[in-house]
């Protein structure tokens, strides 16, 4: 299967070279931009390995190495200190870092919330008599980090409905402690994402619960390509080109998964069925600001930064 899988992968990468003009194709290395790419590895790291494995960035006279790390407080020290030029990292991380002075600029759009392709969730046991979110008050819930998007999103979802969201106890816990947490009853909800989330429901231990990011007033970006202020001023036409490769990318890895998945094999050491079959998220394909600002006013309301601001602001 994954033969096949590759094989049509190196028949998409041909369809996606006709985009690039003849004479970028033919660029030499010594010509090209480099910049190093920082990330955590996850499955949103897909469009950017399809650009780079069909030579979509050297086409377009760049050079855009990648460095994997562990965590995106990793990513954003590196690129804070000059030793990467452009990260991925979750959007509250970027607009809580910019509140705070440091000199962040988004780039491009990276995962963007689609209420069909959550990858992440709330979640239950099965037999758990909870119904709604507003149910979740004065019980004891975990979350990845108190003020990250999901944090935030399900607080709206209460509050929205007539709820106080001020009365849940909420607690930091891995996606991987939160089956264990759930089962044994020291929380009554927990944040899961894939591939576990729907492993744990399939096996039928646990019940998908609540969409959190419905809290949201609108579409968001959950995910953002940034770099420093001044590296976006100095070389915002190669940036330029970068974005372009990343919507292209983008679009090819949202409708071809199948075609897309080996490519982060690799890198997650993943069971290829396991690959396959969890849900895969949605990389948003155009690049809208405005999809940041609903993060950023839930950051003010819920005192995780001392103000707002216009989300362009953050734009590069």
């Amino acid at each position: 299967m994954l033969r096949t899988m590759k094989r049509a992968t190196l028949l998409g990468s041909a369809a996606a070279l006709a985009v690039w003009p003849s004479g970028l194709r033919a660029a030499r290395a010594a010509d090209l931009t480099q910049m190093t790419f920082i990330s955590t590895v996850a499955d949103d790291l897909r469009p950017y390995l399809y650009a780079q494995s069909t030579g979509l960035f050297k086409d377009a006279g760049l050079d855009v190495p990648f460095q994997g790390v562990g965590t995106g407080a990793i990513v954003a020290q590196q690129i804070i200190g000059g030793a990467a030029d452009i990260g991925k990292a979750s959007i509250t991380s970027i607009i809580a870092a910019y509140a705070r002075g440091l000199p962040f600029a988004v780039i491009a759009p990276g995962l963007s919330y689609r209420k069909e392709d959550p990858t992440a969730g709330y979640l239950v046991l099965t037999n758990s008599p909870l119904k709604t979110a507003n149910d979740l008050q004065g019980k004891t819930v975990s979350c990845s980090a108190i003020g990250d998007i999901a944090y935030l999103g399900l607080r709206a979802l209460i509050d929205a409905h007539g709820g106080d969201s001020s009365t849940v106890k909420f607690v930091e816990l891995p996606f991987n402690a939160v089956a264990a947490a759930i089962e044994s009853g020291r929380i009554d909800a927990g944040l899961m994402g894939e591939p576990a989330m729907m492993e744990e429901v399939r096996a039928g231990r646990l019940r998908y619960f609540v969409d959190e990011l419905t809290g949201y007033s609108r579409p968001i970006l959950e995910v953002v390509y940034f770099c420093t202020r001044d590296f976006a001023t100095k070389n915002k036409d190669a940036l330029g080109r970068f974005q372009k490769v990343m919507l292209r990318a983008a679009a090819y890895a949202d409708t071809h998964v199948a075609e897309t998945v080996p490519l982060l094999l690799p890198l997650t050491k993943m069971d290829p069925q396991v690959a396959m079959a969890m849900r895969h998220g949605y990389t948003a394909t155009t690049f809208d600001p405005g999809a940041i600002q609903p993060v950023i006013d839930l950051m003010v309301k819920y005192k995780e930064i001392p103000k707002g601001f216009d989300a362009h602001e953050l734009v590069g």
